[in-house]
Formats: structure tokens, sequence, C-alpha cells
């Protein structure tokens, strides 16, 4: 998923292209697992890691079970909070300013963030309502 569809893109030197096709990927595959059309990258992720009971159309993405503590919670605030971060502050400008160019160190250390929140997505059981 994500990061390995950056692949070709990284080898080729376009590494701003890298890390912006791991965003599209990795909401590609959110958007597939959730059965989902109607919201999109930070706005999906955001949803689907909510603490909040699942609504129909708003199925969840649970990275463990609420055992009634705070772990449960602040696993899944954690999770869309880094959704939010990375889409709104590394996809959009990647996708919508053109002067952006990026280092390879800098595009890689983007493209192990993405790979986090990748792993997390990849691994997440859904929760529908019932």
């Amino acid at each position: 998923m994500g990061v390995g569809s950056a692949q070709g893109l990284w080898g080729s030197g376009h590494f701003r292209e890298a890390a912006g096709a791991a965003a599209r990927a990795i909401n590609a595959q959110a958007q597939a697992k959730l059965g989902r059309r109607d919201a999109s990258e930070a706005k999906l992720l955001s949803d689907a890691f909510s603490t909040n009971a699942p609504t129909p159309g708003h199925p969840r993405l649970r990275l463990g079970a609420d055992g009634g503590g705070d772990t449960f919670r602040n696993i899944h605030d954690g999770a869309g909070n880094l959704a939010r971060g990375l889409f709104s502050a590394i996809r959009n400008p990647l996708a919508h300013e053109d002067e952006i160019e990026l280092e390879e160190n800098e595009a890689l250390e983007y493209l192990a963030a993405f790979s986090i929140l990748a792993r997390w997505v990849d691994k997440a059981t859904v929760e529908i309502s019932t």
C-alpha cells in the first residue's frame, strides 16, 4: 500500500511525486476498506478513527478493542490527528504549491510518516453499525 506505490517515482528521483503518491495510495486504500467515496484524506480518516460508535455510512477503523480506559481513546485520537496533520501539512501543499521541491532526506521523512499511517489503516479492523 501507501509507500510501496511511490517506489518507482523514488527510484527515478521524483521525491515530491513519491510522497504525493504515497498519500494518494493511503487515501484509496482507506476508501476501499471503508466502502466510502463520499469523503477523502483528512476528513475520511479523522471520521474513521473516531472513538464514536459507527453509524450508517460511517464505519470506523479500530486499532484494538475498547477496554474502557484511556488507551483506546488515545490511540484513535492520535491516529486521526496524525492523518489530519499528514494530509493538511504535507499532502495538500505538495499537491497545490508548484514551487515546493523536496530533497531526498526530507521526502524520506515524509514517506516514513505516511508509512506509519499506512500500517495503521492496513492493520485496523472495520467496525460497522449494527
